[in-house]
């Protein structure tokens, strides 16, 4: 009895301190509960890593994104820069084809219609009789500068393909006196013998190529001058001569204008004629600085030296006018 109720005491025991060392709650579904608030904390903590994990990942394809533009951002500002001058070249190229005719004929129509303006002036002559006269100067001046460059660029033209024929003929049929030819043009600008019949050897195995050098270093014909189109050069003479021509006449004009708004005296005065001079001098030098534009020279020293050749031309025909009219005083040139 006594072992039995010992074993019974011993297992009390066990019970309490069982029951000591569970908590207790107040329901069964409280433990549940209670994991399942752990769990879903714990779900939210790993729900806020990934957003932030994902919005960092974001942020970081963005900072790339703009990272890689502004990198790129020199690369298209230097392929817009060369896009640009590739077309200012291109016009500058297409211009300059044309340089020889605008100049050549903006400068004549320029300075000989101001000799023109000049000399009717100095017999004080009404503005009408000026603008008569100066105007049929222009016209003429204008057709005759464009058909003398159109002429002058066609027999270019047809020189240059002549000699190309002739020294094609040569190079065919007779190579060896045509190397003969070049050897010694390059012995004469200082290259040894033998560098310069290798040079000669090795172009001569182009004939084209041949020609065309020869076409340059033997007659001093350039490529290009086969290509020109005379009426076009002509045609650029003709518009420059009238477009440089009528500017000395605009003072004149625009007086005429005024006088004829107003019922004044059409008689021309100093005041006008100064306008002229002024006017003329401006449009010299602009036109130096359009050709420095063309050739990469120094623009403010094309400028001063077109305005003195176009003051000196100026000077001297109406010097050379006055003269004539000196000596034969009774014929009126001033219309």
């Amino acid at each position: 009895m006594s072992g039995s109720y010992e074993n019974i005491e011993n297992e009390d025991e066990n019970i309490q301190d069982q029951i000591v060392m569970t908590p207790t709650f107040s329901s069964p579904d409280s433990q549940s509960l209670l994991l399942d608030k752990e769990d879903r904390d714990r779900l939210d903590l790993l729900d806020d890593l990934e957003d932030n994990n994902e919005q960092n990942n974001y942020n970081d394809e963005n900072d790339t994104e703009i990272q890689q533009q502004q990198s790129l951002e020199p690369i298209k500002a230097i392929k817009q820069q060369k896009q640009k001058k590739s077309t200012i070249d291109d016009i500058k190229e297409e211009t300059s084809k044309y340089l020889k005719s605008i100049i050549y004929g903006g400068m004549d129509g320029l300075v000989s219609i101001f000799v023109s303006i000049a000399v009717v002036a100095s017999g004080d002559a009404k503005i009408t009789v000026l603008l008569v006269v100066v105007l049929s100067k222009l016209i003429a001046g204008a057709i005759s500068m464009g058909m003398g460059d159109y002429l002058g660029t066609q027999a270019d033209v047809d020189f240059a393909k002549g000699e190309r024929k002739r020294e094609a003929w040569e190079v065919e049929y007779y190579i060896e006196g045509e190397k003969k030819e070049m050897v010694e043009i390059y012995l004469e600008r200082g290259l040894p013998i033998d560098v310069a019949t290798e040079v000669v050897d090795i172009l001569a195995k182009n004939p084209k190529g041949f020609v065309d050098i020869m076409m340059v270093e033997e007659l001093g014909i350039m490529p290009d001058t086969e290509s020109e189109v005379a009426w076009k050069n002509g045609l650029v003479n003709f518009c420059s001569f009238l477009v440089f021509g009528i500017i000395p006449l605009l003072p004149y004009l625009a007086f005429l204008a005024v006088a004829s708004a107003y019922g004044l005296s059409t008689q021309e005065n100093l005041g006008t004629f100064i306008s002229v001079i002024a006017i003329s001098i401006i449009t010299l030098f602009l036109m130096g600085v359009f050709k420095a534009k063309l050739t990469d020279t120094v623009w403010w020293k094309n400028g001063i030296t077109t305005v003195i050749f176009g003051c000196l031309g100026a000077v001297v025909g109406f010097l050379t006018v006055e003269i004539i009219k000196k000596i034969f005083p009774d014929v009126d040139i001033s219309g």
